[in-house]
């Protein structure tokens, strides 16, 4: 990695980390509404001169890719626990992480909570040049079961790459036998998704989250205006909310329709663990080196 790449991760991870923790702090008090945190978020990169790759969140049982709508009124509650995923990007070069918030003065979830931070700290601890991947996972669900719980086994960290989310290569939650190893300069982001469920979670409730798949002929004037809108994305999310703005929330859902059904646009529904257990993740971005560099970690950070 050149020191201009190298230069935009780490201020790309200095700004994710100040918005993941203000956007947490702000969703860890009873009544806060989820749609204006996200707004809040969305934002913040900007002010901070970031550009925004995404703000999510999921509740309780959900896991990853929810995003409200505009019209959306849930606010959280005391006990509630919060999820919430912050990525930015310069020039496409991104920093994607995470935490977790128990809502109020409950401390039900306190456990689940720090078996997520443990086992993102230990899976760090691992990172380096010739490691395979399935010892970070196994590091990963050693530190769950250690307080009780279990780590999410079809949801896993990855390799990043410019303007791609998901850069190929998938990092366990658990010791899935993967003999692949990380290679110096590899962009990684480890996602520890920890459970009292089962450990497994599937597609529940609407798509709010959507990304460009492939670009190809496209018929109604509806179709074509959302595209236009979205595709300087590169392929990066974008969500509901951001169309009905723009355009209205009827011809947002038509143009968004006709680009599913045509292959352009992919959904991606909220992801919930299968036995509705409550689910606490954590997550950083690293360069892998023999010293991994984390550069989505901030001073207030304890994992």
């Amino acid at each position: 990695m050149d020191k201009e790449t190298l230069q935009k991760c780490l201020h790309a991870g200095k700004i994710a980390a100040q918005v993941r923790r203000e956007g947490a702090l702000k969703l860890a008090k009873p009544g806060t509404s989820f749609r204006d945190v996200m707004d809040f978020c969305e934002k913040r990169i900007v002010e901070l001169y970031g550009e925004v790759a995404w703000a999510q969140m999921g509740l309780n049982d959900v896991a990853a890719h929810f995003c409200p709508e505009e019209d959306d009124q849930q606010v959280s509650k005391e006990g509630d626990v919060i999820k919430i995923d912050i990525g930015v990007h310069l020039d496409g070069w991104i920093a994607d992480n995470a935490m977790t918030v128990e809502v109020g003065s409950s401390k039900k979830y306190k456990d689940l909570i720090k078996a997520s931070q443990n086992a993102l700290k230990a899976a760090i601890k691992l990172v380096r040049p010739g490691c395979p991947l399935w010892e970070l996972g196994e590091a990963q669900h050693s530190e769950a079961e250690a307080l009780g719980f279990t780590t999410v086994r079809n949801l896993s960290g990855h390799t990043i790459e410019q303007y791609k989310v998901h850069g190929g290569v998938s990092i366990p939650t658990f010791n899935n036998k993967d003999k692949t190893e990380l290679q110096a300069g590899w962009q990684i982001a480890i996602e520890p998704f920890v459970t009292d469920g089962q450990g497994m979670i599937r597609e529940k409730g609407k798509a709010t989250v959507f990304m460009v798949e492939k670009e190809k002929g496209i018929r109604s004037p509806y179709a074509r205006k959302v595209f236009d809108f979205v595709k300087p994305r590169q392929g990066l999310p974008f969500h509901l909310r951001q169309l009905s703005r723009q355009f209205g929330k009827g011809p947002a859902a038509l143009g968004l329709r006709e680009l599913q059904q045509s292959g352009i646009v992919k959904a991606y529904a909220p992801l919930a663990e299968i036995s509705q257990g409550i689910v606490a993740q954590f997550e950083h971005s690293m360069i892998v080196q023999d010293k991994p560099v984390v550069y989505t970690r901030h001073k207030d950070d304890e994992w």
